[in-house]
């Protein structure tokens, strides 16, 4: 009889132990960086701004007083991102 008993004891005890493992939770954080590139080109009239990942932009004129302190006679923009 105990020629039976130790190895169905050793066997339970095998069967049992998966049951006992417990799980574990972790956490962490991700990021990632998106990197923008904008083309602004200068024709004549206003200027043609092209972005990668379509970031909006909004143009501008230089007031007149400013305006006046360049030296051609081209409207003076700005772009604002």
């Amino acid at each position: 009889m105990s020629r039976y008993l130790i190895p169905g004891a050793l066997l339970l005890s095998l069967l049992a132990l998966p049951a006992q493992a417990g799980t574990a939770n972790a956490s962490m954080q991700v990021g990632f960086v998106l990197t923008e590139a904008c083309t602004v080109s200068a024709q004549s009239g206003a200027p043609n701004v092209s972005c990668s990942h379509d970031s909006p932009y909004r143009l501008g004129r230089i007031d007149a007083a400013a305006q006046q302190e360049t030296q051609s006679g081209d409207a003076a923009w700005t772009v604002y991102f």
